[in-house]
């Protein structure tokens, strides 16, 4: 999706905010957005990273391991720094504060102990797999039982609306819009306005100093 950075956490927000005890909020979303963080080394691989990142097999061998590494240091690090920018008095900053993101400084209270792992690994596990299930009927080909790679079914594969190519400047672009395009097309924007609703609500209710902090947690404007 052109913003699975923040179209594809939608599910764990909404599923952290229904189960606060029983979900890490933080691995559901690394994990949803994990699957295409093959956008910045496939180009240096000589072998198709996406179809391992979108799979059931790089579920369980990529994106929980990486999920679990970097949730600790989200949590620890970037959520807190994050937070710390986002609490400066500019109006360039205000929509960070809007979203939530000044209470990110909450989530360095979290205690890495047993029960976070196994909550962690589970969580993971479910936001990775909406990140396959979504991008299922939104693509080409069906990677998710990798290394077997299948065609996705004809209606998908359909062209609505085929311009033929086009070229800018040196560049041929072939604008063919399909099924499947469409179907990634409404997701996202579906998934995008939930997102950016969920994170409006959780800062509005002050959810996240609750979680981390307790019912008293500080709320901030």
């Amino acid at each position: 999706m052109p913003n699975g950075l923040i179209s594809h956490p939608a599910p764990g927000l909404f599923l952290k905010i229904k189960y606060p005890k029983k979900f890490d909020g933080t691995a559901l979303c690394i994990s949803a957005i994990a699957p295409d963080f093959n956008v910045f080394v496939s180009p240096f691989l000589p072998f198709d990273f996406r179809s391992i990142t979108h799979s059931l097999l790089g579920l369980i061998i990529y994106t929980i391991p990486i999920t679990i590494i970097l949730s600790i240091l989200f949590c620890s690090y970037i959520g807190p720094y994050i937070a710390k920018i986002a609490k400066k008095e500019k109006r360039l900053y205000k929509p960070l504060r809007f979203f939530g993101l000044d209470h990110w400084n909450y989530l360095k209270s979290k205690k890495y102990d047993k029960k976070y792992f196994i909550m962690v690994f589970y969580s993971a596990l479910i936001g990775g797999l909406t990140h396959i299930l979504f991008d299922l009927p939104a693509h080409g080909r069906i990677v998710m039982f990798f290394p077997l790679i299948l065609q996705s079914p004809d209606f998908l594969l359909y062209s609505i609306v085929d311009f033929g190519p086009i070229m800018i400047g040196p560049f041929l672009i072939q604008r063919n819009f399909t099924i499947y395009q469409i179907i990634w097309f409404i997701e996202d924007i579906i998934l995008l306005v939930g997102s950016l609703y969920l994170l409006r609500y959780i800062k509005k209710n002050n959810l996240i100093s609750k979680w981390y902090i307790g019912e008293k947690g500080v709320t901030e404007k």
